[in-house]
């Protein structure tokens, strides 16, 4: 079972920051997980909230500011720390010589960003991260069916925070390989009828024992997990 570093390792890092990437390698992660945004001028960063109020000093949409404006915002303020908002290509710069695997998770279920999902093809493509490496995911599944039919050879996930009648049924319908259901969603005997199927499925987000000794129980392909360590030490 795989352990994916949910926004990086943020129980001890800021959410989405380069030092909380930089500590989930650090500490062994198969995974991380980041979401995906556009700035103004099409730069994509990695930040969870549309807004900037809840993880940074900013306030305001993220979509209203060109890169260079977001620059000024701390993004490691509730740490007592500086960080700045990094883009994709920063992350991949920092993985490029790794064999973790990026989970993008294109945050299109609230603002649409046009565009987006070229973006971050082109932008996969210029660093030369391997397809095998990245997964996508995300809550708008017309996303997920535009990046299929992008690219293939990518696996794409559905995003679930509800009960979903006929899961695998549903996958074939937007094209999507996999599932990343909330953990209290999702019963054990829909993961077992998915994993028949050769589905993967990755629960998140896992944050106590029980959680990750049913995931364990049932062999589940990851989950994401917000303190790496932990995870490793409670199995």
């Amino acid at each position: 079972m795989k352990r994916f570093a949910h926004r990086g390792v943020m129980a001890h890092r800021p959410e989405n920051t380069m030092s909380a990437f930089r500590l989930a390698l650090e500490t062994g992660a198969d995974g991380i997980e980041t979401d995906v945004h556009m700035t103004k001028d099409g730069v994509l960063v990695l930040i969870h909230d549309e807004t900037l109020e809840r993880t940074t000093d900013g306030r305001g949409q993220v979509s209203l500011y060109t890169y260079d404006e977001l620059k000024q915002f701390n993004a490691g303020v509730r740490h007592e720390v500086e960080e700045h908002i990094p883009t994709l290509e920063e992350l991949f710069d920092l993985v490029k010589e790794e064999s973790v695997i990026l989970n993008l998770e294109v945050k299109t279920d609230v603002l649409r960003y046009e565009g987006i999902e070229s973006r971050i093809i082109e932008s996969i493509e210029s660093a030369g991260i391997d397809a095998s490496r990245i997964l996508f995911s995300s809550f708008n599944h017309e996303t997920i069916h535009r990046l299929k039919q992008m690219r293939p050879d990518i696996e794409a996930a559905i995003l679930l925070a509800q009960p979903l009648y006929d899961i695998s049924g549903y996958l074939r319908f937007v094209g999507a390989d996999s599932v990343h259901p909330h953990i209290d969603r999702i019963t054990d005997e829909e993961v077992r009828s998915l994993q028949g199927r050769g589905i993967p499925v990755r629960p998140y987000t896992i944050k106590t024992q029980h959680q990750l000794e049913r995931c364990m129980a049932l062999q589940v392909d990851a989950v994401f997990v917000n303190d790496i360590e932990w995870a490793n030490e409670t199995t």
